[in-house]
This record gives structure tokens, sequence and C-alpha cells, in this order.
């Protein structure tokens, strides 16, 4: 029998953000077993670093303007081939807990879309569970922190199980006040057992105790965290000292070399804090919610990202859990286990926080660690990209290979010598002002972005010279030639597509 797959998807998580990869003070004892005993792949990236459109993309090993999914706020065609229908075909049980984003969280209620809180008003909701892009079952979460409770399974869950208990996820009941100046940041008084990581882990976990080992099974547990708001429970809000964390990587006046519209953002972001979109979002605003952190005292920044290292370690006592199920099912052998994030976090580098259009590596870069069945432990070096990790299964489970742009890095799970890509692409769609739209060419030693709808605008780093990405080259005089040659390689490869992608349902 072919071996189970377990997939582990946390939302908007640093590659730099785990023991095993480097951090010196995240506590990720589990997340870190597990790596020890598979391999790390050190330059993992996500081609889009918006929510939908790169776990759109690493399902179906598409890019976002061929599976269409380009920004949040499209749904993902619901009759497109992912790794779920590749698995299916082959005998495996298919079931997803947690966060999916593949359909608007606002789309209508005319759309009938799971994915969205609309559906849950519906009387078809009653007693749904699927069929769901190819999972058998799902239990949906939607959102995270003070809107994961409107819609969805949990949201169901929780006020069943503790009619009262949702608003204990509002800043204004929180353990105790938060910073004034960053009003993302604060403890969560909601209790940690009801918790929607809980939730998921425990949903993760009954489908565990149901297998029986003559059916291959696909278990997808998808954790909204660590995305912002930064306001993880107790005692997780409590297990870093803000003095202890990394400081952001930032250098005087590096945004002045940047496109204009990265600085142009904070008027936007000035007018309505994130928490207050949530609760009443109004007209669309751009994706990512990336300001400056100017207008944040170093205190509360730093409580911020102690917050995001909270939420990391709860996670990862979640995934502990999950671990020890499958332990004890005596499944552990015979399972194949993937942790990565959609995409990254600014948190603080380059005088940024949250994401936007701008592809910077804390962004792109993601973590990546596959155990198990014909994995071979070590560490990775070659570059490798979600758009490839269908392609990867198909290759490693000997399904069929099916459409799709990636390119199978399966030598890489066997060997820890074997090369990864040359050169990899990326792509931002924007939601409200198009001249934003970007490619970008990234290889070992450059990182090269362009904006067709904009050429005053561009972004080029040495990564050799210069790894956190903080001198932009890109109207250098001594690297016109360099490039051009770069810009040329896109337009043969990956030309543009600015208006590629299905019609936008809601604002997300």
């Amino acid at each position: 029998m072919p071996p189970n797959v377990i997939l582990i998807m946390t939302d908007q998580q640093r590659a730099d953000s785990l023991g095993c990869t480097g951090n010196p003070v995240a506590r990720t004892p589990h997340i870190d077993a597990l790596a020890a005993r598979g391999a790390v792949f050190r330059n993992h990236f996500t081609p889009h670093q918006i929510c939908s459109p790169s776990r759109s993309t690493l399902f179906s090993g598409l890019f976002a303007r061929h599976h269409g999914l380009t920004r949040n706020g499209v749904a993902l065609p619901e009759d497109l081939p992912l790794i779920t229908h590749d698995l299916k075909d082959a005998g495996y049980r298919t079931h997803g807990a947690g966060k999916f984003h593949f359909q608007p969280i606002l789309a209508g209620p005319e759309h009938e879309m799971p994915d969205s809180n609309a559906f849950w008003e519906l009387p078809q909701s009653e007693g749904w569970t699927g069929p769901f892009y190819g999972f058998d079952k799902v239990d949906i979460l939607i959102g995270e922190s003070v809107s994961a409770t409107e819609g969805g399974h949990y949201a169901n869950w929780l006020r069943e199980t503790a009619p009262d208990a949702a608003a204990l996820y509002l800043p204004e009941n929180a353990l105790e006040p938060g910073p004034e100046d960053l009003d993302e940041v604060w403890k969560s008084a909601i209790p940690s057992e009801l918790h929607y990581n809980n939730w998921i882990t425990d949903r993760a976990c009954g489908f565990l105790e149901e297998q029986d080992g003559e059916q291959p099974f696909f278990l997808f547990v998808s954790y909204p965290d660590p995305h912002h708001p930064f306001s993880p429970p107790s005692p997780w809000c409590d297990m870093y000292d803000p003095q202890e964390v990394p400081a952001p990587a930032l250098t005087a006046d590096e945004l002045a070399a940047m496109p204009s519209y990265i600085l142009d953002g904070d008027r936007e972001e000035a007018g309505k804090s994130y928490v207050d979109f949530l609760r009443n979002p109004g007209p669309p605003r751009e994706q990512g919610f990336m300001q400056t952190t100017q207008r944040f005292s170093e205190v509360s920044l730093r409580q911020a990202i102690a917050h995001t290292y909270g939420m990391v370690s709860m996670i990862d006592n979640c995934i502990g859990r999950l671990l020890a199920q499958l332990e004890a099912q005596g499944l552990a052998e015979d399972t194949l286990i993937i942790f990565t994030s959609d995409h990254g976090e600014l948190l603080g580098d380059h005088g940024l926080i949250r994401k936007g259009p701008s592809p910077y590596r804390p962004l792109l870069h993601v973590p990546l660690v596959i155990a198990g069945p014909g994995v071979a432990p070590g560490t990775r070096e070659g570059v490798t990209s979600h758009l490839d990790l269908r392609a990867t299964l198909q290759a490693h489970l000997g399904l069929e290979n099916r459409r799709h742009d990636g390119q199978s890095f399966q030598a890489m799970l066997t060997a820890a010598d074997a090369c990864g890509r040359s050169h990899l692409y990326a792509e931002y769609h924007p939601r409200t002002r198009m001249e934003t739209y970007n490619q970008t060419l990234l290889t070992e030693e450059w990182r090269v972005t362009i904006y067709p709808e904009n050429p005053e605008w561009g972004e080029m780093f040495h990564l050799t010279e210069d790894p956190g990405e903080h001198v932009n080259l890109f109207f250098h005089p001594d690297y016109t030639a360099q490039k051009q040659a770069f810009i040329e390689q896109m337009d043969r490869e990956f030309p543009p597509a600015a208006q590629a992608g299905g019609p936008s349902l809601a604002t997300y």
C-alpha cells in the first residue's frame, strides 16, 4: 500500500521562525524533531505572497495566472484538478481540517460557497461536510482571530460548546490592555482549549482515530496562525520576552530607493486599522495591509514579534499532539508528513509589517520540512517552489502525471545533494492599484522585480552581497546590462499577464 500523506500548513509564517531553520529563540521541539528525521528545505519559496493564490498554486501546481485565483476575493474553479484529485484517483481517502481559503470569505449567499461566511446562513449548510475540491470531507474554519467565529464548522461548534466564548477573541475583552499605537496586539481571553488551533487539531486527530490501515489517506491540517492580528491566548501570549526576540532587519532610509507606493501605502493604512477592517470591511483596500512601522514604538513592535513566536509555539504544540496520535495509531512509519506555510510576514524587516505587493524574501521564503517513507534526512540547499509540490508528490507516490507548471524535486527527497531549480518566478496581482502588478525572477544570486504597468519602479538585489535585500540596484548604472538580461529572460519565459484571473466576487 502507498504511504499516507499529511500536509500541515500554517498561514503567514516566515522560513526563519523555527529552531530547525536556525532561529535562536523559537521553541518548536515537535517540528524540530520532525526535521531531524526528515528533509529541511532551506530555500523553499512561494510564487505568490498572498493567501489564496499561494494555496491554490500549491494544490494545483499552476501559477495563479493559470489556475485563475490571482487575488483574494476570486474563487478557485471547482472543476480544476488538484493534488486531492490525484490522490483520490489513486485510492486515497481525503480529509481536510482548518483554513482552506479557496473561495472568498465575503462572497455573497447567491454563490453558495462553503468557504464564505454567507453560506453558513443558508439551509443547505445544515450537516454539510463536503465534498470540497477533491476532499471527501472537511472541517472548515474561515478567517483568523476575531473573524474566525462568524462562519464554518468551527464557528458552529463554538456557539454550541460555549455560546458566549466568541466575544473572548475580541481585543476589548483581552487579558490585559494592548498597546495604543498598534491595536492588532493583544492577549486573547479565549481559553486555549476553545481556540481554533486546538479545534483543528482535535478534528485531525479524530480523523486519524478512524483509520484502520486498509486504505491510504491524505489529511490536510491547516492552521490560520501566525497570521496577524497578533493575539494568541494564554499561556502562549506570555511565552516569549519581547526584549529577547530577534530585532527586525532594516537599514536607514532603505525604502527611499524602493517603489514609491511602499511609502504611499502608509496613508491608506492610517485611515482604518486592520481589526476595524475585519469588523466592517468597507471599500476594497490593497491586499496584505503592508505599512511602515514608523508609527509604532519599539515596545509595541517587539510585543507583536513575541506574540508571533507564541502563535508558532502553540501550533508546534498542536503538531506534537497530531504526531502522537499518528504514533498511537501505528501509522507513523507509513506516513509522509509535509510542513509548510502559504507565505511569510515582514514583521518589521525593512521597516515594514504584514505583507504587500513587494516580494521581499520574508514574504516569499517559507518553511518546508518533509519526513517519512523514501525521504533521506538532512538539509537541502537547492531552490524549490510551492509550484513544484504537486509534481513532486506525483513522482514520489507514483501518481498519474497530470498537467502542471511545476517541476518535480523528488530527487531531492531521496538524495540530500540533489540539485534544485536554477531559478523561479513569482507574481503579484493587485486588488486596487493596478500599477503594483509585478513579476519576479529569483536565482540563488539575484532577485529582480519589474512593474510592467509602471516602468519607473523596479527592484534588484544582489543576494550574494546583500542577502537581506536592503540595497536596491535596479537603477544603478553598473548593473544595467545584467538587469536587461534578466528582463529579457522574463519576457521570454514569463511574459506579463496583468489582466489574468477570474472575476472578483468580494473584497476578500
